[in-house]
């Protein structure tokens, strides 16, 4: 295909083990993708400040914390098409809705194994789909602590003195982030199942890949 191109041909004759290896090996990117997505949120929710930024502290963490809820489904939902397309599965059926649940019950009848992969990819989010369907539908993120962050930034009143009698504010910004962190970990755990499901395909994709 690269030689097609180079030579400037608009379009070149694949074969179908070389299309197959082509959309499982592209499924994986997309899972790829979607983990750095989510760690460099992560790696922004770390930072204790961001320098010449107009924007306040607590609408980075804010921004980074939404955009991490909104993704974070995506890996589960490519996954889930990643094991679809490596069985040859319909992919105008795995994409519209309901897919995930057309995928999950061929894998429940054929590949239990992968099933049950999936279904603690599933499980390993299910604690913060609250929070992103409270994001998805325009409620915005937020925590207790967040909005103490907020009325500081604020400068209005005395809030900020008060609070100092209670709590240095580097405090209360030091617990965002470890409340932030500790209510993210799920990305952990997700990263190995997604491991051990590519290796549990694995059999199945080389064999189509060398045999189709």
């Amino acid at each position: 295909m690269l030689k097609a191109q180079e030579s400037g041909q608009s379009s070149v004759k694949v074969s179908e083990n070389q299309k197959y290896a082509h959309d499982v090996y592209a499924r994986v990117l997309e899972i790829d993708n979607a983990f750095k997505t989510l760690n460099m949120s992560l790696e922004y929710l770390g930072k204790e400040k961001f320098d010449d930024s107009e924007f306040e502290l607590s609408e980075h963490y804010a921004f980074h914390a939404e955009n991490f809820l909104l993704r974070l489904t995506s890996v589960v939902d490519r996954c889930h098409l990643f094991a679809g397309t490596t069985v040859l599965l319909d992919k105008k059926r795995m994409e519209r809705l309901g897919g995930n649940r057309y995928i999950l019950d061929h894998m429940h009848e054929n590949f239990p194994q992968t099933a049950e992969i999936l279904e603690k990819l599933n499980n390993s989010v299910s604690q913060l789909r609250t929070s992103r369907n409270k994001v998805a539908h325009q409620e915005g993120f937020s925590t207790k602590n967040l909005i103490v962050i907020q009325a500081m930034e604020s400068k209005e009143g005395d809030f900020l003195s008060e609070v100092s009698k209670v709590m240095e504010p580097e405090d209360i910004i030091t617990l965002v982030r470890e409340e932030i962190s500790s209510d993210f970990k799920p990305v952990v755990k997700m990263q190995s199942l997604v491991s051990n499901l590519i290796d549990n395909l694995a059999p199945i994709y080389q064999q189509l890949g060398s045999n189709t």
